[in-house]
């Protein structure tokens, strides 16, 4: 069999390994990893060839996984998301993965956890496996609270080993907190309808089985009960034909309704179609004002008046802890953004209504 053969079948087997592109280009092991590491060592001009075209000829790559163990390539960053068909998480994972490119030599790798808590314990599991330097758990909308004794004795066992634990959202789970004040969100999304002259409201929400939506929650409650504004609240599965027949349902029982708070971007778009199919129109019958939907935000017709969640923020400096704690330093723990309102023209002043024969003027 010839030396060409041999090469091809081995490759058939097995990846080629440094010591193979160093055979065929007859250098020592050390000089073939500092040309393929392009490390700052002086290294002969021909040598250099002779190592590239070796490597070249049997489609040598490094093997990072390898070089992670002995502690010398760049961190691997896991970061779990919620659903990759709801923008918002586009949203973060564009946030983080542009940072890490502009920032660090981290590489960081996406998972879809579906809005399944199990899936994220089992992402979880196997990026440990992959020897992560650090995890951002960026999931939401489906149930934190029922498997979170579980999640937490995982998190605590790999930040003993070393990992550095992130999340995006306050989960109770040990790790540091990088996210929005999520009472203020609801607080600032109820005063402007409220600011608006709304005093008979929708509160669309999904499952409210998180920190996150509770904290929410509390804020827009505490705002209507102290204007004396008269609220409904629907709690709905986040399949956009689930919303869409909730806020059709909401509009249809309670046709007094003026406003809507959708307490999530997927929510608010389907809550602007359900208006629509109502035959009533956005803002000048019903105002709709959002949370989060930075994208969506901008596809809706008319464009969403929301409060902005500081996403890229919050992704970005969940990144740069984790590349602090690798590097060996000791920044603060967690960091809470304050919300921002983002003025669009989906929230108008409420319509004075007209009293019905049964309704006096004072009533209404």
């Amino acid at each position: 069999m010839t030396d060409n053969s041999e090469r091809t079948s081995r490759r058939r087997n097995s990846s080629p390994t440094l010591a193979d592109v160093a055979r065929i280009a007859e250098v020592s092991i050390s000089t073939a990893g500092r040309v393929l590491r392009d490390a700052e060592w002086p290294v002969d001009p021909a040598l250099r060839e002779r190592v590239l075209a070796a490597a070249g000829q049997v489609s040598y790559v490094p093997n990072v996984m390898a070089r992670t163990l002995r502690g010398s390539a760049p961190a691997l960053v896991g970061l779990v998301v919620g659903n990759m068909l709801d923008p918002y998480y586009g949203e973060v994972a564009e946030a983080v993965t542009r940072h890490a490119e502009a920032t660090t030599k981290m590489l960081v790798m996406v998972c879809n956890m579906q809005r399944d808590p199990l899936l994220e314990l089992d992402y979880c599991r196997r990026f440990w496996e992959h020897r992560v330097a650090g995890l951002i758990l960026a999931g939401g909308g489906f149930d934190q609270l029922k498997y979170r004794s579980e999640l937490s004795d995982l998190l605590e066992r790999m930040a003993r080993s070393g990992v550095v634990i992130t999340t995006l959202s306050p989960r109770d789970v040990g790790a540091a907190s990088f996210c929005v004040d999520n009472l203020a969100v609801g607080q600032m999304a109820a005063a402007e309808l409220a600011a608006h002259g709304h005093r008979r409201v929708g509160v669309l929400v999904g499952p409210v089985r998180s920190l996150v939506l509770q904290q929410r929650m509390d804020g827009i409650r505490g705002v209507f009960d102290r204007e004396r504004v008269k609220y409904h609240i629907v709690e709905t599965e986040l399949r956009p034909e689930r919303i869409f027949a909730a806020a059709k349902e909401l509009l249809d029982a309670h046709p007094d309704i003026t406003g809507i708070v959708a307490v999530s971007s997927a929510v608010s778009v389907n809550a602007i179609r359900a208006v629509n199919a109502t035959g009533r129109s956005v803002p000048d019958d019903v105002s709709v004002i959002g949370i989060g939907g930075g994208a969506l935000a901008e596809w809706a017709t008319p464009q969403l008046t929301r409060i902005d969640l500081a996403l890229d923020v919050s992704g970005k400096a969940a990144l740069d802890f984790i590349a602090a704690r690798v590097g060996g330093a000791n920044p603060p723990e967690g960091l809470i953004h304050q919300p921002r309102l983002v003025p669009a023209t989906s929230v108008a002043a409420a319509k004075r209504r007209k009293p019905s024969r049964r309704t006096s003027a004072a009533e209404a």
